[in-house]
């Protein structure tokens, strides 16, 4: 049997193997205290039951999420109320190879055989800092720019699965006088390496919107293209904490600049959303200055919706895993993509005309 991390997007460390019991544990490397993304194969358990242990609760409440391809995710079981610190799989007698994490995973492979579906624009943004080529996506020619993020943290795929919804909704049907700009994984070099991404040593991509220059040649591109096109809109998409309260939900990042815009459109996104399997409420919001959401931290929603063309700047914080009548799946997830981009036509149409 081997359990391995040998793979785009994987991250374990692997302790020991007595029995049916392995105890793991995430990989850090870079990371600056502690986070809870895991992600690794297991190949020649065929015919065996394990039970696989952390010693902390960083188990969903609906076990691992589970590939025989690493392209197609599901969740382990039924939707439980908590977290826990192991998971147990019996391997089926053809299961040669299973890969395991902490979420359903979206890899760089899936958005390049979703871009060449849907024929958007796709060139390059810059080289990163382990010399690969980090993607951009743009759609539309108008005068005004809405710009579009995601994988500020490397390990947060939930907000990818959104993405490709919404741009998948735009490319179908763009407002007039729209330009997108989109940069999918800003930390290109963290979501191909597995890395945790948040909290990352010196300081992780959404702390590099400071005064200073960008200390990432991606985050650096982002800026200067703010600065050099009137832009409008800008939206980043993220996942919050491993789970529990309101990280179990789908809420918005408020700033204090776009606070009345933000609130606009969040009535707007919850009327569009009504009828999702995964729901949003305004009501779940963070507001602008209260708890860690600060208005002078360096981050991508600060720094845009301290530019002057900005109207609507925030983040959305999409759950990994939901609650048992609110649940996360990548179906969920793209579905709530495409109505967030009704909800961002119809603020244009409201802003705009």
């Amino acid at each position: 049997m081997r359990i391995t991390a040998d793979f785009p997007g994987g991250n374990i460390r692997l302790l020991s193997c007595e029995g049916d019991t392995v105890r793991l544990t995430p990989d850090l490397r870079d990371t600056q205290g502690d986070w809870f993304y895991w992600a690794f194969r297991v190949e020649g358990a065929q015919g065996r039951t394990l039970t696989f242990t952390f010693g902390q609760n960083i188990v969903g409440y609906a076990g691992a999420a589970v590939s025989h391809d690493y392209v197609n995710w599901n969740w382990q079981y039924e939707h439980r109320s908590e977290s826990t610190d192991r998971f147990t799989y019996s391997f089926g007698p053809e299961e040669t190879c299973v890969w395991f994490a902490h979420d359903m995973l979206y890899r760089p492979e899936r958005l390049e055989a979703f871009v060449r579906r849907c024929g958007i624009r796709q060139g390059q943004l810059c080289v990163s800092e382990k010399g690969r080529s980090v993607p951009f996506l743009t759609m539309g020619n108008g005068a005004r720019h809405v710009v579009l993020t995601a994988r500020h943290h490397a390990c947060e795929s939930t907000g990818s699965y959104v993405l490709e919804g919404v741009l998948q909704a735009l490319a179908g049907e763009m407002p007039p006088d729209m330009t997108v700009f989109c940069v999918p994984m800003v930390d290109y070099d963290g979501v191909t390496d597995g890395d945790q991404g948040k909290n990352r040593i010196p300081h992780d991509h959404n702390r590099d919107y400071g005064s200073g220059p960008a200390l990432y040649a991606s985050v650096a591109a982002v800026r200067a293209y703010a600065q050099q096109h009137p832009v409008t809109v800008a939206l980043d998409f993220h996942s919050p904490w491993h789970c529990g309260g309101g990280n179990d939900t789908v809420f918005l990042v408020e700033k204090g600049p776009c606070q009345a815009a933000i609130r606009r459109f969040s009535a707007l996104l919850e009327d569009c959303t009504a009828d999702c399997a995964l729901s949003y409420h305004a009501g779940n919001n963070a507001p602008p200055n209260q708890g860690w959401n600060r208005d002078d931290s360096p981050n991508f929603g600060s720094f845009m919706a301290a530019r002057e063309s900005v109207v609507l700047a925030g983040t959305l914080e999409t759950c990994y895993f939901g609650t048992p009548d609110n649940p996360f799946t990548a179906e969920n997830g793209l579905r709530f993509g495409e109505r967030f981009a009704e909800a961002l036509r119809r603020f244009w149409r409201q802003t705009y005309g």
